[in-house]
């Protein structure tokens, strides 16, 4: 059930041109245009983009040239599996990824809310209380779309970092599966980078789990990044 979710991330952050009319980059361009990013170490992940068989089971979602992933984490159970990755449920990771057109542009920390404001507007994304959203997430067949996710927290883990808590529904016809998905936009260095963290949605408890392991990964990401 988790070949799904990728392509989901990804049209999360397609379709984002500049827009001068709601200034959706900036007047500035980087010295750099294309930057390495360095990937700090955890206990109970391992970052494996890397490794043959990982890349090539996250790049068969590619859908478009513009969009590269750039790193991917597992937690360690998924990962002594990584060579069955297409056939085994798994949850617990954390995927980046950066647009190639959007990284000559110079952004701050500063600009990440209007950025996620244009994003939100042009993908009709809606928010909601997260009691509300519990109630009919399951109860409520038609409160939540394959296509369409929900927004039911925004919050800035770090200056550099916002986050935004959403209710994902992979498949149109499994109700019973809704995942939990923290979507992150990231500046390092100037650079745009979104990065997803994913585990499936499990009550009250597994949203703020979610919100505490996405915030230790994308923290010391763009700590270790300084």
């Amino acid at each position: 059930m988790n070949r799904i979710l990728i392509p989901i991330f990804l049209l999360l952050i397609i379709g984002c041109k500049s827009d001068k009319k709601e200034d959706y980059y900036s007047d500035e361009k980087n010295d750099i245009e294309f930057i390495e990013f360095d990937f700090p170490k955890f206990g109970e992940w391992t970052e494996c983009y890397s490794e043959t068989e990982v890349k090539d089971y996250f790049d068969s979602f590619s859908m478009f040239e513009k969009i590269k992933t750039v790193g991917v984490y597992l937690n360690n159970n998924t990962y002594s599996k990584k060579d069955s990755l297409d056939i085994i449920d798994f949850e617990d990771y954390a995927v980046f990824m950066v647009n190639v057109n959007e990284q000559k542009w110079k952004l701050t920390g500063k600009d990440l809310e209007r950025i996620f404001r244009i994003q939100k507007k042009k993908k009709s994304l809606e928010n909601f209380e997260r009691d509300i959203a519990l109630s009919k997430v399951y109860s409520d067949t038609t409160f939540l779309h394959s296509e369409k996710s929900i927004i039911i927290e925004e919050y800035r883990p770090h200056p550099d970092i916002l986050s935004a808590v959403k209710f994902v529904k992979p498949y149109s016809d499994y109700h019973d599966y809704i995942v939990v998905f923290v979507f992150n936009l990231i500046v390092i260095k100037n650079h745009l980078v979104y990065a997803g963290y994913y585990l499936d949605l499990n009550g009250n408890e597994s949203i703020e789990k979610a919100k505490k392991m996405n915030n230790r990964i994308m923290t010391k990401f763009v700590e270790f990044n300084k």
